[in-house]
């Protein structure tokens, strides 16, 4: 009796593999059909794999959306900043342009798919308790880890401003709502009119 390549590696690689291919599909379907009319089913057909082995990793749609949660958490935290804005901050020519492109990028984040795979789940978490449950722990933790990247990325001289610290989440928490707006409003971030307000905000706040 022989063998496939797949199945000589060890069974734990393979769960491995199984489970980041259902979970991957979680997360598109989330972003594709929304969370009301994400189902196993579907999700089971966007990973190509038999319903058995995806039950036997996930039993239920709370389960496995409870792994989808943490997954795209774990997924936000690990994410780097790209290589093009690290290169545009260091560029930066002084305090004033530091602010402005930090901002740009900032806003940026929140165009990104896992940005709305987690809004899915938040509106979802509301009348779900098993899933706020999941959910608030990691978004604590991710909170932590984003003040950590915005500190990092506005750089120890503005961090060590007097009014960094109230700036730092009035920026946040409104980049997040204007954000949602676009779930309804679809428009080109890049053009949104806001931008300029928040950085105006944060030079006024740490420069003067």
């Amino acid at each position: 009796m022989t063998t496939t390549p797949a199945e000589s590696r060890p069974r734990a690689d393979r769960t491995r593999e199984s489970r980041s291919r259902i979970l991957d599909a979680a997360v598109t379907c989330l972003l594709r059909d929304g969370y009301a009319r994400t189902s196993t089913i579907s999700i089971q057909a966007e990973a190509g794999m038999s319903r058995g082995r995806m039950l036997h990793q996930f039993p239920s749609k709370e389960e496995l959306l409870v792994a989808a949660a943490h997954h795209i958490f774990e997924a936000q935290l690990a994410e780097p900043v790209p290589g093009p804005w690290t290169e545009r901050i260091a560029d930066a020519t002084g305090p004033g342009e530091r602010i402005a492109v930090v901002v740009d990028c900032l806003w940026a984040t929140f165009q990104e798919p896992s940005f709305w795979a987690a809004t899915e789940l938040w509106v979802a978490s509301r009348t779900e308790p098993a899933l706020a449950g999941a959910i608030r722990p990691a978004e604590k933790r991710l909170g932590r880890a984003i003040w950590g990247r915005m500190d990092q990325l506005f750089g120890p001289d503005l961090v060590g401003r007097p009014l960094y610290l109230p700036v730092r989440p009035v920026l946040f928490t409104s980049m997040r709502g204007t954000a949602l707006s676009y779930a309804f409003d679809a428009r080109d971030p890049a053009s949104e009119p806001l931008l300029e307000h928040w950085k105006e905000i944060a030079r006024h706040s740490l420069l003067t």
